[in-house]
């Protein structure tokens, strides 16, 4: 790890060789928009990690407990393995299509960790995935999303951590005590179990409606597909020179969680990296 390593800066999980591409295209795009941002790439063991994926980063860590091979059931662990004293984190399948710089002074303000509590459609229109009702109506919980968190290495942020360490290893059990059988997922999910742990350490997190806010492709087309399983079948992405972003016929100038690694052709890597190159040199 380098010693100069920046104050504040993001950083994006990596398990396997398909999410080490997808979150060197997300560090691309972060610094494409914002230069200046200090990216880390978290990762289970560095001697796997190939030289051609650390174009991007200015650091590598690894995580320091046994590493879970679902790349979200390991986010308990970044509060030891971020570099920094104030951390963005962002999961590897998503693209940073705006500048957050602006965010970072409210945060460090007003949070010790902090989720966004709603998500959007392409459209830029609010959107309520199935399992936030059920949550809401009958758990009475505040669902937050889990595509980019913020928090500080503090006290605060740290009892949702230690929470994490036990529920997400064991995140079968805890659903099954908390949630009713037909409301457990049949496999990880990072945003219903960040929803429990923040329901269960009794008001540290803070939610925050819009400047985490970002768009879920996967949730969007569950809403508007029918229950379609990948979006990327059914809505066509234009991708164009200076990195842009078109899906159907809405250009994407948010954070974009895509969540299919289908969406993640050579052609939009290469533009990525081509703009990031451009940018940057």
């Amino acid at each position: 790890m380098p010693d100069n390593i920046a104050q504040n800066g993001y950083v994006i999980i990596a398990v396997n060789p398909t999410e080490y591409r997808q979150a060197q295209c997300c560090a691309f795009s972060i610094k494409s928009k914002m230069p200046d941002a200090s990216v880390t790439l978290v990762v289970g063991k560095q001697s796997k990690v190939q030289q051609k994926f650390l174009e991007g980063f200015d650091a590598i860590t690894e995580l320091p407990f046994t590493v879970a091979t679902n790349c979200r059931q390991n986010d308990w662990q970044l509060y030891w393995a971020s570099p920094y004293e104030n951390t963005i984190a962002i999961d590897c399948s998503t693209l940073v299509k705006t500048d957050l710089t602006s965010a970072w002074d409210y945060l460090i303000d007003h949070c010790s960790i902090a989720f966004p509590n709603s998500i959007t459609n392409m459209r830029k229109d609010q959107i309520y995935p199935l399992y936030k009702k059920h949550l809401e109506k009958d758990y009475n919980l505040d669902v937050i999303y889990s595509g980019i968190f913020f928090f500080k290495k503090d006290e605060i942020a740290l009892r949702h951590f230690k929470m994490a360490d036990i529920y997400f290893q064991y995140w079968t059990d805890v659903c099954s005590k908390y949630l009713k059988p037909e409301h457990i997922p049949d496999f990880f999910d990072a945003d219903i179990m960040h929803t429990l742990v923040a329901d269960h350490t009794n008001g540290d997190v803070v939610t925050i409606p819009k400047i985490l806010s970002y768009i879920d492709m996967r949730n969007s087309a569950g809403n508007t597909l029918n229950k379609v399983n990948k979006w990327t079948d059914k809505l066509t992405v234009w991708p164009s020179n200076a990195g842009k972003i078109k899906i159907q016929n809405y250009a994407i100038n948010d954070v974009l969680y895509y969540h299919e690694e289908e969406f993640l052709t050579q052609e939009i890597f290469n533009e990525q990296q081509h703009h990031y190159n451009n940018i940057t040199k």
